[in-house]
């Protein structure tokens, strides 16, 4: 089997024969708990018209062979070699709809005040005053069809967007930057429900500059104001690419705060440790 012949084997088809199943599949997408991580919320989405998959806590993405390589950390000829005893669909999956493009539509956003999207808050323990303060509610369309959803928008006008049945992003996807009294230090959070739940924890909003990756593939972005900074504060995830990513800001950083094993040492995330609590 050739790198063509491979790529033309459908992902959902690869992961369900090895045991992953879908949380849901709808319009063109799959979504699962993350293959690569441990996860509560599933972030990782398959294209199935492209073919492609996107893991929204990495900011990893690519084909069916760098998906097999990244599972079973094996080079290419292996993942060919692997692939070639497997029996996937190579048919192009379609749609029905006239959108084929999947693209997330903004169509507006208000204040929060949808009852059903206070009651996903309360579900995570997270302080509605405080969530009204940084999300909005979005109205969007995919495909045709209308969605609302939690809104957190990014330092380029793109949002993250979160409800109970689906975790996404409009783009143009990048990193906020909420401003303090003090922006000499920095908080770094890897996703806002966990800046929410610090905020809820201690009943106030952080004095230092806070930056919410909203996905790590943008540290590198963040580097050099990090390096800047006279102190830096993590809360990232407390799984394995939240502990590389920790263990990099350490080695090029000055004074760095790890507060994830001090925390919550227990739990997967900040969030998930209000939760518990």
């Amino acid at each position: 089997m050739n790198y063509t012949e491979a790529n033309k084997m459908q992902v959902l088809d690869f992961l369900q024969i090895n045991g992953y199943k879908p949380v849901k599949i709808a319009y063109g997408r799959a979504l699962f708990l993350s293959p690569l991580r441990k996860e509560n919320d599933p972030s990782f989405n398959v294209n199935l018209i492209k073919n492609v998959w996107y893991d929204f806590g990495t900011g990893a993405g690519g084909n069916l062979i760098s998906l097999v390589m990244r599972l079973y950390n094996i080079n290419v000829a292996d993942a060919l070699a692997m692939l070639s005893k497997y029996s996937c669909s190579t048919e192009t999956y379609t749609l029905g709809a006239t959108d084929k493009t999947g693209q997330i539509k903004i169509d507006h956003t208000q204040p929060l005040s949808n009852t059903s999207l206070i009651r996903y808050l309360d579900s995570r323990k997270v302080s509605v005053p405080f969530a009204q303060v940084f999300l909005k509610e979005a109205y969007y369309s995919v495909h045709g069809r209308n969605y609302f959803a939690l809104a957190f928008k990014n330092d380029k006008g793109g949002y993250e967007l979160r409800n109970p049945a689906f975790k996404t992003g409009s783009s143009p996807k990048y990193f906020t930057t909420i401003p303090g009294t003090d922006n000499t230090r920095i908080n770094v959070f890897e996703g806002f429900m966990d800046f929410l739940s610090c905020c809820t924890l201690h009943n106030k909003i952080p004095k230092f500059s806070t930056i919410v990756l909203n996905s790590l593939s943008f540290l590198p972005k963040i580097e050099s104001i990090l390096v800047n900074a006279n102190e830096v504060n993590l809360y990232l995830d407390n799984d394995s690419a939240g502990r590389t990513a920790t263990q990099k800001i350490i080695s090029s950083c000055g004074i760095v705060k790890d507060w994830a094993p001090v925390k919550y040492p227990n739990h997967k995330d900040f969030n998930e440790f209000l939760m518990a609590k």
